[in-house]
């Protein structure tokens, strides 16, 4: 365990260390948030009040637009930051370091357990800090504050998403294994998730192609259970009838549950279906880098006898 924690202590300072990546790793969510910014706000709040026959205030409908979209950037966030962190582990790989490290008592287990808790508690630390500062900017401009409850439910979900990024991550950075395609990957992937999550515009902009393609994604069933609670949570402080509530998550801003492929299948259900698939992703990870770390340590134990030849 000792071993472990040493690994994963040096990988966050390497991170934290490294404005380049950090930088790297956060440009998606500085895209998504500038182009609310300048007009994607407003396709939500153009005739909200009409399609919902209720008169909200600017500072209401404006909390409801921006706590949604940090969902978006929530999820967007556990990717992106978890992918700068497995840089280093395709920077270890490249520089021959793993090797090094097989070398010693350290097994391959360890090392990847210390890659992933790495990956785990920077994307969750950071992710936490941009949730309590969104949420303390929003209320603070708009005067809408969500509830304690909503905000732990938030906290959990946050969990759980960490952790099928990291685990989906880890599994691509094994196969990738390159620091200059894990970051193009990252910026890439960014992009894609925005749109294909729903959390760019809504669903209805983009036509069912879209809705079936991100509804294979585990990102996509995150982003809606988070936007479910939240705009769950104001829209009941507004005084928003129930029903009205439900059209307007589904309709306005994509936090309908989508199903998959078309099937109607409970948005639980496709949480559970996001988590196996996380499992997934580790269980094949381990096995790829076990066998990796493997082939590598004899190269390296033969290089070395052949030098002191």
């Amino acid at each position: 365990m000792k071993n472990i924690l040493s690994l994963s202590k040096r990988n966050c300072l390497l991170f934290l260390r490294s404005p380049q990546v950090f930088f790297s790793s956060l440009i998606s969510s500085i895209i998504l948030i500038a182009l609310y910014f300048l007009f994607i706000a407003n396709l939500y709040s153009q005739g909200f009040n009409e399609a919902a026959g209720l008169a909200l205030t600017a500072g209401q409908l404006d909390a409801a637009i921006y706590l949604q979209m940090i969902m978006g950037v929530l999820v967007i966030n556990s990717v992106s930051l978890s992918t700068g962190m497995f840089t280093f582990m395709a920077y270890d790989f490249e520089e021959h370091k793993t090797e090094a490290f097989l070398l010693t008592k350290i097994s391959s287990a360890q090392i990847t357990l210390s890659y992933l808790i790495s990956a785990l508690t920077v994307s969750f630390a950071l992710n936490l800090l941009t949730l309590v500062v969104s949420v303390i900017i929003i209320g603070a401009v708009t005067g809408v504050w969500i509830s304690a409850g909503a905000f732990f439910a938030i906290f959990g979900v946050l969990i759980i998403t960490t952790m099928v990024g990291c685990a989906i991550m880890l599994l691509i950075t094994t196969a990738v294994r390159s620091s200059v395609a894990i970051g193009v990957i990252s910026g890439i992937l960014g992009t894609i998730l925005g749109f294909l999550c729903g959390t760019y515009m809504p669903y209805s902009n983009l036509g069912e192609g879209a809705i079936y393609v991100g509804s294979l994604l585990p990102f996509t069933h995150l982003v809606i259970w988070l936007k479910q609670i939240v705009l769950g949570n104001v829209f009941s402080q507004f005084g928003m009838p129930d029903d009205i509530s439900q059209i307007m998550q589904e309709k306005w801003f994509s936090a309908g549950n989508v199903g998959l492929c078309g099937a109607d299948i409970p948005l639980w259900g496709m949480i559970l279906y996001s988590i196996i698939f996380a499992i997934i992703c580790f269980v094949v990870s381990m096995f790829l880098i076990k066998s990796l770390y493997k082939n590598r340590k004899h190269q390296r134990v033969r290089k070395t006898k052949a030098e002191q030849q």
